[in-house]
């Protein structure tokens, strides 16, 4: 698979070094905190794993590339996550944040998150290789998994007349296995039970 411009393959512990230095095991509004980061890889992935199953759960294993993001259209065309909670009706299933910069088609609670962080003064610094995405292809759309407040800040900042757009790099899984997260259809098979009668599905991501 030839690789675009601006794309680098990078080791999974970067990726998870980058989602845990932005808060990514923690709830809450993270922009005005700093997170530690431990000092080793086993450290590091032992966080991911006690703290961070739904990452782990839900996403199929992928080769990881670190990517580098210059343009407005590239940021425009990212994918909000498919979740409920950021669905609208008024969206009509386009989840570009393109079409939801606007955040007219996006939740209150939501809307109002993304608006206070795109009055944040480091905002590109809250973005910057701390934000993680999910494709198919590189050349065919992504979504993003952890970080939709902070693009789709970045992308309202950009459209409503802010500051211009600056560069930034984020870590983008590609995988031929399906996320519910990028939209795939989900498919749950049966397994053994632990206990007698007892019936057990589990979501396939492969």
């Amino acid at each position: 698979m030839s690789l675009p411009p601006g794309w680098r393959q990078v080791l999974f512990d970067e990726v998870v070094s980058g989602w845990l230095s932005a808060g990514g095991v923690w709830e809450g509004d993270k922009s005005t905190r700093t997170f530690e980061v431990p000092d080793s890889p086993e450290e590091r992935y032992r966080q991911l794993v006690e703290n961070g199953y739904l990452f782990l759960r839900f996403i199929p294993l992928c080769d990881w590339f670190r990517v580098e993001f210059t343009r407005p259209e590239e940021l425009l065309a990212l994918r909000l996550i498919q979740e409920e909670s950021w669905e609208h009706a008024l969206a009509g299933g386009e989840r570009t944040l393109g079409a939801r910069a606007d955040l007219f088609r996006v939740s209150p609670p939501h809307a109002a998150r993304v608006r206070s962080l795109a009055g944040h003064a480091q905002l590109e610094a809250l973005v910057d290789r701390r934000v993680v995405l999910f494709g198919h292809h590189p050349r065919e759309p992504v979504s993003i998994l952890d970080g939709n407040h902070r693009l789709l800040a970045l992308a309202h900042r950009l459209v409503s007349g802010g500051r211009p757009m600056t560069g930034f790099q984020a870590f983008v899984g590609l995988s031929q296995g399906p996320c519910r997260w990028h939209g795939d259809p989900e498919e749950w098979v049966e397994r053994p039970g632990r206990s007698p009668g007892e019936r057990r599905f589990i979501l396939k991501v492969w």
